[in-house]
């Protein structure tokens, strides 16, 4: 029974984690009109240079992006980036706007992590204390049997 209970507990949080998507909101003000600033950025920051970043533009209208692992959302006052799974891995993330003589305005940042990381973070310690239990499960069996012949 209990052993019916932990696998049932273990396959609901990894179907959750994977399915969780996490999400940055990018708000602007109405001076960052599309018609002034077109494109969107989502960018990676470096982890040995922070002044740095590694990413991608996009245009107002596009709803998904990086082969569909990412989705956004725009509701005229912010843009919103779903993330399903990162293609650049985990990290801090920042999202903003881009003028057309290539200016960036920042808009926000936030650290992002890969669902699939998170789940195997919670799977291998649930395994370790599911074979814990089972050694010494079979070490009491075991016992239990000796003391009895």
């Amino acid at each position: 029974m209990f052993l019916l209970t932990s696998t049932l507990l273990l396959v609901s949080a990894v179907v959750y984690v994977c399915h969780a998507e996490q999400m940055l909101k990018c708000p602007y003000d109405s001076k960052f009109s599309p018609q002034k600033y077109p494109e969107r950025v989502w960018c990676k920051k470096e982890a040995n240079n922070q002044s740095c970043c590694r990413g991608f533009t996009f245009t107002s209208g596009e709803k998904e992006l990086d082969g569909g692992r990412l989705s956004v959302q725009d509701d005229g006052k912010a843009f919103t980036v779903s993330v399903r799974s990162l293609s650049q891995g985990d990290g801090v993330y920042w999202c903003g706007l881009k003028n057309g003589s290539g200016i960036i305005v920042k808009l926000a940042e936030g650290e992002i992590h890969n669902p699939l990381n998170l789940a195997w973070s919670i799977i291998r310690w649930l395994l370790f204390v599911l074979l814990l239990l089972a050694v010494i499960s079979t070490h009491m069996c075991y016992n239990s049997k000796k003391a009895k012949d």
